[in-house]
């Protein structure tokens, strides 16, 4: 079955007054607590309304604050016991325990700089921001292990989500047959152009086709991130059965997400986090 013919099971939930996201199969395990945020809930203005939770946009501090503890507070977690990294648009890895928990919850206090997160320990919410770029969430079924990884271009050519699927498998014993994962909103083909030296980064890699690429105009390609994404979690093992994928884009739907791309660079980040049920 092609990427293109799966069924989209990321579900938005329309809760007044945050709306958010889930997967299916994720939710139906009962085994964590995850979503991916839209714009809508918080209390941030202008070109970052309303529901911002990254600091490094330029917004106010003490309103990203709130709007991070109205997030999480809805799924009963504290936002001060959250683990996050400093994002680096790479395909690093490293393992969460509890003496990270925290780290990221304020401004200048994440100290891991990697693209994705994993973690054993029950309770701790696991979180990445995006706002165009994949984030794609990861859950060993039969143990106590889940991984969050922010997949951007850069990230996917590093081949990040095979990348964390194999860490899995080698460092934590988990069984790729047993590996659910979770691709969220980003930046649909349509919407993503990029020029011959990106094209030509991934022909390189062996990302050949119009499943991934279609040439628009002279230098300007379409690029199907997701697309890219999907191949990797196939190649490195995951049953097609097992990947849930959603059908928004973050660049069409500017009443519910931020656009990197589409905001021109001034804009909030939405968040995404997973955690090992207590």
């Amino acid at each position: 079955m092609s990427y293109e013919q799966e069924r989209c099971l990321i579900k938005l939930l329309k809760q007044d007054p945050m709306p958010y996201l889930q997967s299916a199969q994720l939710k139906k395990s009962g085994l964590v607590d995850h979503a991916f945020s839209t714009r809508i809930g918080g209390c941030s203005s202008g070109r970052m309304a309303s529901l911002n939770l990254a600091y490094h946009t330029g917004d106010e501090q003490d309103k990203v604050i709130e709007n991070r503890r109205r997030f999480f507070k809805y799924f009963n977690y504290s936002w001060e016991a959250i683990a996050a990294s400093t994002q680096v648009h790479g395909n690093s890895i490293a393992l969460v325990s509890e003496e990270n928990r925290g780290e990221g919850a304020y401004p200048g206090s994440a100290k891991l700089q990697c693209d994705a997160l994993v973690t054993e320990e029950y309770g701790i919410p696991i979180t990445a921001y995006s706002a165009d770029c994949m984030l794609i969430y990861f859950l060993e079924k039969n143990k106590p292990l889940i991984a969050l990884a922010h997949a951007g271009w850069r990230g996917a050519l590093g081949g990040i989500g095979a990348k964390v699927v194999n860490y899995l498998k080698q460092n934590r014993q988990a069984d790729s047959s047993q590996i659910m994962a979770a691709l969220s909103p980003s930046i649909c083909k349509k919407c993503y152009t990029v020029d011959d030296t990106v094209v030509h980064k991934f022909l390189s890699a062996g990302y050949r086709g119009s499943s991934y690429f279609e040439e628009v105009a002279p230098n300007r390609w379409q690029f199907d991130l997701a697309a890219v994404n999907y191949s990797q979690l196939i190649t490195a093992g995951l049953k097609s059965e097992n990947i849930e994928r959603d059908s928004f884009c973050t660049s069409c739907n500017p009443e519910l997400f931020y656009s990197y791309r589409r905001d021109q660079g001034d804009t909030g980040r939405m968040v995404g986090f997973i955690a090992l049920k207590q």
